[in-house]
């Protein structure tokens, strides 16, 4: 099954990365490519052709006709479309409101949306359509729980090893697949689950977090509590559907393809798909 089929009874999908180019756009493209009709935003900035903060190349976003966007006033120039202005929210940005617009042209945008989970659930009822594609913060997994559907990006440029990106993969999977808590005698963490919090956790205590992406916790610390028989649950489960690997970094030499898919494959438990062949 390909990804566009997996997905294709969510409406609202986010999709974040593990890192800076791990192939958050990528994934992105592949799935407006796929459905054509969709709404798009972001949390934060995307789309630009050359990282803003490492001065690395970048892939661009690129949309189609009747694409609807809703992106940063500032950003509006910058987007390479015929448009057509929707409406002018009262979501503000460093970039300026957020403006909804629709594409009456193909080409490339970028995307400037907000940075605060509330914004983006406010802006969700303005945004028509079968597909809502929400482009996430690199490494602002806080946010994850925003959408029907999450898909999780990573690649070598989160490390030289890919040893360590399966591990540190692995783990976050691990996270955002746990399960509801339906039950008594356990301690409810409502913020950011940190390693520091859970310092004195007893032996087969259970910890109940509001959702996967407050627990922020270490792959050492998670292995840690498992060892104790530490069961860690939340209020409100994700629906992680995928995962997209990218075998190749700007940082480093990268990895072999097959290999790493294979092997990511072997270690968690959700679809992996490579979308760079």
């Amino acid at each position: 099954m390909s990804l566009p089929e997996l997905l294709s009874p969510y409406r609202v999908i986010t999709i974040i990365g593990m890192a800076k180019n791990s192939g958050k756009t990528t994934t992105l493209n592949h799935l407006i490519k796929a459905f054509r009709q969709v709404s798009l935003t972001s949390i934060g900035r995307d789309g630009e052709s050359v990282d803003v903060v490492t001065g690395t190349d970048k892939s661009r976003i690129f949309v189609y006709k009747n694409t609807v966007i809703a992106t940063a006033e500032k950003l509006l120039p910058l987007c390479d479309i015929s448009k057509e202005i929707l409406d002018v929210t009262g979501i503000s940005t460093p970039l300026g409101r957020v403006v909804i617009v629709r594409a009456l042209s193909d080409g490339f945008v970028q995307l400037g949306g907000p940075s605060i989970a509330a914004q983006i659930a406010d802006l969700l009822p303005h945004l028509p359509g079968d597909k809502i594609l929400i482009d996430g913060a690199v490494s602002r997994k806080t946010q994850a729980n925003i959408g029907d559907a999450v898909v999780l990006c990573t690649g070598a440029s989160f490390s030289p090893s890919m040893v360590e990106t399966i591990r540190e993969t692995r783990h976050i999977v691990e996270i955002f697949n746990l399960h509801k808590f339906e039950g008594k005698n356990y301690i409810y963490i409502p913020g950011a689950v940190m390693d520091s919090v859970l310092h004195g956790i007893k032996e087969g205590e259970t910890i109940v977090a509001e959702d996967p992406g407050k627990i922020l916790i270490s792959s050492t610390t998670y292995d840690r509590l498992r060892a104790k028989k530490v069961t860690l649950a939340v209020r409100t489960p994700l629906r992680l559907a995928a995962l997209t690997i990218n075998p190749t970094s700007p940082y480093n030499t990268g990895y072999s393809p097959n290999d790493f898919l294979e092997k990511m494959q072997e270690a968690v438990t959700i679809p992996v798909y490579n979308l760079h062949q």
